[in-house]
This record gives structure tokens, sequence and C-alpha cells, in this order.
């Protein structure tokens, strides 16, 4: 019971749920304790019987539903009848008259404290204590869709479960979104807690856990994808971000979650995307293009993608960045990190912090849209040696700050391109592996984002289509060439000299102990398996991940310093490669592929700007 009473003290509705699971402690205590009949007492919690709290309880868990429901904006008018609710009381504000030209938003002079002094189960005084009344901003209809030409095919990759839903572009209605994420965390929480206190186990899938833990629910999972794919921006980048991790770094439960939130993002709907395009390119902005379609065709953690067509015929896609994001960078992380610090569900030594930090500057470069357009031109002069990519081109005059236009290219994503022959697989992964080592050891320019729907595989010109360059980085002169020592050592199998390069590039102090340096050590020899023998490598059957995770708990324990920042980016992408080629079940000589990096590779001399 302290465990539970420790989780609740640190969620957001402390002031119910501390006083429910009182109820239900004391009352499964006096249980146990006696077998005489508990007698009820309707003015103290102490003498309440386990029975009449059980029958209460549904009750009190719907009303603090009903207020987290309407503090997150869902619309309560269809609750059940059998709730406990009055029927009178389940008007609702969009059947009111009076509400034409206005909306409702959260009052921002509620505090949790006022909780105390509401009637949780009234859905009418909720509304009327927790909601204001405010005009609408946007008065103006909103444009016609501009309905596309029967003759265009796009390939829609939006999910089954994305769907139109406004995105909180205020930085309070941000804040409000993550307090309701943590009210619905604690409501979990509690739930859980109470079936615990009375040691009643959930039936069928509903609360199913996804570990054996009173946060990590399957409810609770779910709240924290819905949050994060409405909220967008730099929490779900976050998210996805740690989606990537293996179970080396996150538990199969957190890990199963970020998942979730990897390969799902909500779309904006049509009036922000208007507001969005006039701000960026003007009033006339469908002007400047011969079609536009409204509905994107894809969506992501900052922007979604449109497809267009030019005046002269060209196909383009359009990616709109959503409102607000780039303004919220620094209080969403830092909303989610205090949020995930909470429930406790990040290991210890993971030096988050570090991580957090990394993010919110990684995060500003990618909302630029500028940058990105000058990243993408760069990597398509750097790439045009190399027959196997094809980098699309950058139109600047219809790009902004949150408005990028580019060819639009076509190609098989990596998911549809598990079913192709095992030579083309091959191929494909093998092209991937070298594009990484030609970046970071060649050009020292990556593309740093492993999210596998940036890569297209054309089969009819054979080429990798590459897209999204938000995520691209100069990495320094420095950092290369002693990185380029760690990883040749490893793929000569000279432990020394891993530990050695590892010390001057920051992973290690000198003084860590010897347990941890072995782990480090051993950890980047696994990584180095591939390129051991001159053989065939399968991919589909390594254990590299596996073994690593069995290091992991020592080097969480006994790492003494942060990694160096350049390796959280270039990290991601070495995790999101090997997965990519497992997931083709791809074999291919990877000795052979690292040897020509060795003999093209020259060490970099340090310049004014490097």
């Amino acid at each position: 019971m302290t465990d539970i009473q420790s989780v609740l003290n640190s969620t957001y509705i402390k002031p119910v749920a501390k006083q429910t699971l009182e109820i239900l402690y004391k009352a499964a205590g006096s249980n146990q304790s006696s077998d005489k009949t508990v007698k009820t007492n309707k003015s103290s919690s102490k003498d309440l019987g386990l029975e009449q709290t059980l029958q209460n309880l549904p009750l009190v868990v719907h009303g603090i539903n009903l207020y987290a429901r309407v503090l997150a904006g869902i619309d309560t008018s269809h609750s059940s009848s059998g709730s406990g609710l009055r029927t009178a009381e389940k008007s609702t504000a969009a059947q009111d008259s009076s509400m034409v030209g206005y909306t409702l938003e959260l009052n921002p002079e509620v505090g949790s404290l006022d909780l105390l002094h509401l009637d949780i189960t009234n859905e009418a005084v909720l509304r009327e204590r927790l909601l204001r009344k405010v005009p609408i901003e946007i008065k103006h209809p909103p444009p016609p869709r501009v309905e596309p030409d029967k003759g265009s095919k796009v390939e829609v990759k939006l999910l089954d479960s994305s769907r139109e839903r406004r995105v909180p572009a205020t930085r309070l209605s941000r804040v409000f979104s993550f307090g309701s994420l943590g009210v619905g965390l604690g409501l979990g929480v509690m739930a859980e807690a109470s079936r615990r206190a009375v040691g009643i186990r959930p039936s069928g899938s509903s609360g199913a856990k996804l570990e054996d833990s009173m946060v990590l629910t399957e409810a609770n999972a779910e709240r924290i994808v819905s949050t994060l794919c409405k909220v967008r921006g730099a929490a779900l980048k976050l998210g996805q971000i740690l989606s990537i991790q293996d179970n080396a770094i996150l538990s199969p439960a957190l890990a199963a979650i970020f998942d979730r939130v990897r390969e799902s993002a909500d779309f904006m709907p049509l009036w922000q995307l208007e507001k969005v395009m006039v701000g960026q390119l003007g009033t006339d902005w469908e002007s400047k293009y011969s079609e536009f379609q409204t509905k994107p065709f894809a969506a992501a953690s900052i922007g979604q993608v449109h497809f267009a067509s030019l005046h002269d015929g060209t196909k383009v896609a359009v990616k709109v960045q959503y409102p607000g994001v780039a303004k919220s960078i620094d209080s969403d992380i830092s909303n989610l990190m205090s949020l995930l610090s909470i429930v406790a569900i990040l290991p210890q030594g993971l030096f988050i912090d570090n991580i957090a930090k990394h993010m919110k500057q990684e995060l500003a470069e990618e909302c630029d849209y500028k940058r990105e357009a000058e990243c993408g031109r760069r990597m398509k002069e750097n790439l045009s040696v190399y027959p196997e990519y094809y980098v699309p081109k950058v139109y600047l005059d219809l790009s902004t700050d949150q408005v990028l236009t580019t060819e639009y290219i076509t190609g098989l994503t990596i998911d549809r391109c598990v079913d192709l022959p095992a030579e083309t697989r091959n191929y494909i992964a093998e092209a991937i592996l070298k594009l990484v080592f030609r970046e970071l050891f060649l050009h020292r320019y990556m593309q740093t984002d492993p999210n596998w729907a940036n890569f297209l595989f054309n089969p009819e010109t054979n080429k990798i289509g590459l897209l999204d360059f938000g995520a691209t980085r100069e990495f320094g002169v420095d950092f290369v060439n002693t990185y380029f020592k760690i990883i040749d050592a490893a793929a000569r199998k000279d432990q020394e000299s891993v530990l050695k390069w590892s010390r001057e590039i920051g992973f290690l102090t000198g003084s860590e102990s010897k347990a941890m340096n072995e782990a480090h050590v051993n950890s980047v020899m696994l990584l180095a398996v591939p390129f051991h023998n001159d053989a065939i490598f399968d991919f589909g059957k390594q254990t590299i991940t596996q073994e690593i995770q069995e290091l992991s708990g020592v080097m969480l324990k006994e790492r003494l310093c942060p990694p160096p920042p350049e390796v959280y980016s270039l990290h991601r992408k070495l995790s999101g490669l090997f997965l990519l080629a497992g997931k083709l079940d791809a074999k291919f000589n990877c000795y052979n592929i690292w040897n020509d990096i060795r003999s093209r590779f020259k060490p970099f001399e340090k310049t004014m700007t490097s």
C-alpha cells in the first residue's frame, strides 16, 4: 500500500484520488481484520463498509472521468444515462443558440483545488465552472475545397486511426492538454490502485496491464498516445524518437506505447490549414498552384503533407507546419518530461535532461523549413555522384519558414518492400547502410531521422528516394575523425583501441568501474559484428539487440557522464538502420562495405567553420 500512496501523491488529482483510496484501504482493512458485519456511518469514511464502497465507486470514478473529459474538451453529451447523471444536466454548448459566434475554452482561473468544492458528478456544474464563453477568432468561412484532378493518383499514407483534429496553437491550450493527460493518468492509477486494494482484477482487454505497473496500464497507454497525437509538435516528436530505442533502454511496455506514437498522427482541420497558408504565402496562396488537395496524404509530428500541382503540370508535395509547434518546443518538452518524471516510467541513468536539451535544439532546427530547404539542396549536391539515390528538388519561391514545397516523388515504403524478391531487399538495405557511412565519414553531413517513411524505393528506376531533411546536421571534424577510429577498431576487434578512443571522444571519463568499461566496449564490439568477417551477414537472424540489452543494466547504473551530444541523433539513425535491415530480412556482405569506406576515408582537417 505504501507504493500505491507514493504514486498517488505524485499525480495531478491527489485531492480526489487520495480520498477514494483511503476509503477503499480502510474498508478493505476492516473487512480483513474482522468477520463481523461492518456498520456504515455516512459522516465518516473510517467506518464505511466494503460493500457500500464498491457500490459507490462507479459513481465516484464516473464523476472524476467526466471532469477529465470536460477538461480535455471531449463532448460528453452522449454519456450513458445509467451513470448517475440526470438527463436535464446533459445539454451541451453546441445545442445552445446563444453560442452562435462563440466557442468554449478552459477557464484559466480555475485551479485543481477547486475540485474539492464542486460536485464532480454534475456535468452542468462542471461545464459552468471549468469553461468560459469567448468569441470565435476565425469568423470568415473556410475556403472552398480544391478538388483533385481525377487523373492524379496519390498514395495516402495516413493511418486509419488518423483523424482531423484541431492543433492546440497557444501555449495555454497545450499546457491544458498535458494537464488533462496528467489527470487521465491519475484516473488510471486510481482505478488500478482501487482494484488492487480490494483484490479485483480486470477482465478481458479493458485495463489490461502492459507490465506489472499501476501506471503503464492499457488505458493509460491510450491516454499517452492520444495526447501526444493531439498536441503533436515537440511532444510527439520526442515520443517518436523514444520509440526507436530498443528494449535495452526502455521497458517493453513503454517501448510499445512509443511505438504506437511513432505510427500515429492526426491532421489539422481545413480552417487551420487556411490560416497557416494565408500567413505564409498570402491571401492568394491558392492561385500559386493549379491543384491543391486540402486533405493531406501524410501527417507527422511537426507538419502534414499535401499533394499539389504547379501551373506547368509539375507534381509537388507541400509540407505545412502545424500552428504553434515552433513556439512551444521548450514548454512542450518540459511538460512531457515532467509528466514522465512524475509517473517514473523512464529508467534511471538515462541522462534524460541531456536528451531533452538536445531535442529542444534539434526540433527548433526542424521547425525552420527554410533551413530544411537548404539542407535538401546541399544533400542533393552531395549525393549526386551516387546512382542509388534520388533527392527531390526544392521550390524556394513556394517555401517559407512554415511551408515547404518540393518535387513529388513516388515509390514503395519499407513496409511494402518486405514482399519483394530477396535480391531487391538486400539491395535496398545495402544501399541505405552505404548511405549512412557515406554521409558521416565522407561528407560529415547526415540526415539523422530514422523514420522508414523517409525512404521510397522506385522499382522502375532502381533508385531510393530520400525525403525530409529537417533533421540533417553537420558533424564536427574532431567527432567524425575520432568516431571513425572507434568503429574501425571495433571492426578490427581491437578492444584496447575502442576503450582509448571512447575516452577521447567523451563516452567515458577514464574513472569508470571495470564493469562499466567492459560493458561499453562489449556493446561497441557487438555493433561491429557485421564487419568482423568477410561473409554474408544475416540481419534477419541477428541477436545484437538482445545481447546489448543484457549489458544495458550495467551501463545505466555505472555510467558517470552522458554521451557526446552528437550521438543522440547519430545512434538514432544507426538503430533505425539495424531495424530496417532486419525488417527486410536482408543478407549481404558488410565486411566489404566497411573496407571500401576505410579506403576512402581521409581524416578531416579543421577549418574556420568546422
